[in-house]
């Protein structure tokens, strides 16, 4: 098994565990999913939630456009880590493979063109993209506005009433 840690600093000789702004200890994080770790190469800007969903990566967008806007010309870098220092645990409410201590990469995966890569492991089915206002109910749009809500709802109606 290999573990990917996507991100956008290229060149690292070591991957240094950070704190994740939920818990008081620093992590490295990393993922035996390819797909999954391809989100991370680019930054998100608060434009996307990340997810897991019947064990398949997830990207939900936020509002329309927001994968677009986020991964259009996005490149970044994936590193292979060895498995030895990391452990799978529950992590926010979520199953994470993770080290305390930094890790070497053993191999650099240069990823130039973030958006079509995500296109293709979605058409493959290593990834799923919601695609707003078409978002499971479970995720809620933070700071959007009362209006927004109603015209998602209304949209979502439409095309209920229209298929």
């Amino acid at each position: 098994m290999e573990l990917y840690h996507g991100t956008t600093v290229q060149n690292l000789e070591q991957i240094t565990p950070h704190y994740d702004g939920h818990e008081n200890t620093a992590y490295v994080f990393a993922t035996p999913n390819f797909a999954s770790a391809l989100r991370y190469v680019t930054p998100c800007k608060g434009n996307l939630y990340f997810g897991i969903e019947n064990n398949t990566a997830i990207i939900v967008e936020k509002f329309p456009g927001a994968f677009e806007q986020t991964y259009k010309n996005a490149s970044g870098v994936i590193y292979v880590l060895p498995t030895d220092s990391f452990r799978l645990t529950q992590l926010n409410n979520r199953t994470e493979y993770i080290s305390h201590q930094p890790a070497i990469p053993t191999r650099t995966i240069p990823v130039t063109d973030t958006m079509k890569k995500l296109r293709v492991a979605e058409s493959r089915g290593f990834i799923k993209i919601y695609r707003y206002p078409n978002i499971p109910q479970n995720y809620v749009l933070y700071n959007e506005p009362l209006f927004q809500k109603i015209k998602r709802f209304i949209y979502k109606k439409i095309n209920q009433i229209t298929k």
